[in-house]
C-alpha cells in the first residue's frame, strides 16, 4: 500500500528530474493539442462559416485538415516517447533492483503520462483560446473576407481534442507498459550498452526497399504522363506516398547496414582512424539510427511538400484570378472559372494558405523534435565509447573531426533523399495545381522557393542540435 501510494510522487520527481528531456516533448505536445484544437473549433464553429460567402468550401478543408492532422501527430508522439523511454531504462531497471514490484513501476508510468497528459492539454488549449481570435482573422485575412465573427469556443472541438489526445496518451502509456513487462529489471539495466542486432531478413528488406520506391516513383510518374489517369491523381498520390514512406524505411534500415558492411569490407577505405571509428560507430546501431532516419526523411518531405504547395497557392492566386471568366479547357479537369466568384476563388484559396500554414508548422515541428531526441539519446549512447578512444591515445581534434563527420553524414542523408523525393513529387504536383489553373512554371518556382527555405532553416536546425551533441560526447565522465 505505501508503495501504490508512493506513485504519484516518484512520477512527478521524475518529471521533474527528467525536465531537460521532456520539456521538448510536452512542448510539442501542447503546440500539436492547439494547432488540432484550432482547426478543429473554426470548422465546428456554425457562426464562423456562416460570416463567409462560400463557406461549403472553407467547411469541407477544415474537415479534411482535422481527419488528417491525427494521422501524422499520433504516431509522431508515440515515436517521441519511445525515445524518452530508451533514456530511462536504466532508472526504470533500478526500480526493480530497489524492490518495487512491476506493477508498482506500472503505476509510476501511468502517474507520469496523466501528468503529461494533463500538462500538455491544459496548456495546448489555453494556448488555443487565446489564439483563437487571431487564427480567426488569419484565416478571414487571407481569404480577403472582412466579416463581423466574434470566436467562441466549440464544445464539441474541446470533447474531440480531449478524446483524441487522450487516446494517444494512452497508447504511450500502453507501449510503455509493455516494454516494460517484456524486459527483466538486470536487461534494462545493461541495455543502454547493448549494440543492436542486424535485422532479420535485411538483405530482402533492402531489395524490397527499393522496389516499393520504384513502385512509389512509377505511380508519381504516370500520374502525370497518363491523361486517363487525371481523374484518380488524388488517390495516386497517396497511394504513390504510402509506397515511397515503406520504401524509405527498407532502404534506411536494411540497405543502410549493407552498405555499411560494404565500405566495412573494403580494407584500404576501412583502415583509416577516421573512416574505422566512423563506420563502426553508426553500424553499431544501425537499426535504430535506420529508422531514427527514415522518420527525419519522411517529416522533411512532408515538411518540403507542404511549404512549396503553399508557396504555389500564395504565387498562384493572382494568375487564377487573371483567367475568371474564360471558356474551360475542352477535356482538361479544373476549375470552372467561368463560372465562379472572385469571392469564392479568395475562399478556396485563402483556406488552403491558412492550412499550409498550420500542417507546415506541425510537420516542421515534428522534423526538428526528431532531430533532437536523435541527438540527444545517441550523444549519451556515443559518449562512453569516444571516452574510450581518447583515453588509449585519440586526440580531441581527431575526436572532433569524427563526431563532425558522422553527424554530418547521418543528418544529410535523410535531406538528400527527402529533396529525391519532392523531385518525383513534383510532377504530381504540377498535375493536382493544373486542378486548380495554376501553370507548371509556377509550381515550379514555389517549390524552388520551398526548397531553399526548407533546406535554409533545416541547416540551422542541424547546427543547433549537433552542439548538443558535442556537448555530450565532449564529457568525461
Amino acid at each position: 500500500m505505501k508503495q501504490v501510494l508512493l506513485c504519484p510522487w516518484l512520477a512527478f520527481g521524475n518529471l521533474k528530474n527528467n525536465s531537460r528531456d521532456y520539456l521538448p516533448f510536452l512542448g510539442a505536445a501542447s503546440l500539436i493539442i492547439c494547432l488540432f484544437f484550432t482547426v478543429c473549433n473554426l470548422s465546428e464553429s456554425s457562426g464562423f462559416a456562416q460570416s463567409i460567402p462560400g463557406s461549403g468550401t472553407l467547411h469541407g478543408l477544415m474537415s479534411v485538415a482535422v481527419l488528417l492532422l491525427p494521422v501524422v501527430c499520433g504516431p509522431f508522439l508515440w515515436y517521441i516517447n519511445s525515445f524518452l523511454m530508451k533514456r530511462r531504462r536504466k532508472e526504470l531497471g533500478l526500480y526493480g533492483v530497489l524492490g518495487l514490484e512491476q506493477r508498482h513501476v506500472g503505476a509510476v508510468l501511468f502517474f507520469e503520462t496523466l501528468y503529461s497528459f494533463l500538462f500538455a492539454l491544459a496548456v495546448g488549449l489555453v494556448a488555443g483560446v487565446l489564439l483563437m481570435s487571431l487564427s480567426a482573422k488569419l484565416l478571414l485575412g487571407l481569404a480577403g473576407i472582412t466579416a463581423d465573427y466574434t470566436p467562441a469556443v466549440s464544445p464539441s472541438a474541446l470533447a474531440g481534442t480531449l478524446e483524441l489526445f487522450g487516446v494517444i496518451f494512452l497508447g504511450c502509456l500502453a507501449g510503455n507498459l509493455i516494454r516494460l513487462s517484456r524486459t527483466a529489471p538486470t536487461d534494462l539495466l545493461k541495455d543502454d550498452r547493448s549494440g543492436e542486432k542486424d535485422p532479420k531478413f535485411g538483405i530482402v528488406g533492402g531489395i524490397l526497399g527499393l522496389l516499393l520506391l520504384a513502385g512509389g516513383y512509377t505511380v508519381a510518374v504516370r500520374a502525370y504522363y497518363d491523361p486517363n489517369l487525371i481523374l484518380l491523381v488524388i488517390p495516386l498520390f497517396f497511394v504513390a506516398a504510402l509506397l515511397v514512406a515503406l520504401g524509405t524505411y527498407g532502404v534506411f534500415i536494411f540497405g543502410s547496414i549493407y552498405l555499411l558492411k560494404a565500405l566495412k569490407g573494403n580494407k584500404r577505405f576501412y583502415y583509416k582512424p577516421r573512416n574505422f571509428v566512423t563506420i563502426s560507430g553508426m553500424l553499431h546501431r544501425m537499426r535504430k539510427n535506420g529508422a531514427g532516419l527514415a522518420n527525419i526523411c519522411l517529416f522533411g518531405t512532408m515538411t518540403l511538400v507542404t511549404l512549396c504547395c503553399t508557396l504555389t497557392v500564395a504565387l498562384g492566386q493572382g494568375e487564377v484570378m487573371a483567367l475568371l471568366g474564360s471558356p474551360s479547357r475542352p477535356g482538361v479537369v479544373s476549375l470552372n472559372l467561368e463560372h465562379i466568384s472572385p469571392e469564392e476563388l479568395t475562399v478556396l484559396f485563402g483556406t488552403l494558405a491558412f492550412l499550409g500554414l498550420f500542417f507546415g508548422t506541425a510537420f516542421l515541428l515534428c522534423t526538428v523534435l526528431v532531430m533532437y531526441y536523435k541527438q540527444i539519446t545517441e550523444g549519451h549512447q556515443d559518449r562512453d565509447g569516444f571516452v574510450v578512444m581518447r583515453r588509449v591515445g585519440m586526440s580531441g581534434g581527431m575526436v572532433r573531426a569524427t563526431v563532425r563527420r558522422q553527424v554530418t553524414l547521418v543528418f544529410f542523408l535523410p535531406l538528400l533523399m527527402a529533396l529525391v523525393h519532392l523531385a518525383f513529387a513534383a510532377p504530381v504536383l504540377i498535375r493536382l495545381f493544373d486542378i486548380l489553373c495554376i501553370g507548371s512554371g509556377t509550381v515550379l518556382m514555389g517549390t524552388g522557393a520551398g526548397v531553399v527555405a526548407f533546406t535554409t532553416f533545416y541547416l540551422g536546425a542541424y547546427l543547433v542540435t549537433a552542439r548538443g551533441y558535442y556537448r555530450i560526447v565532449a564529457q568525461e565522465t
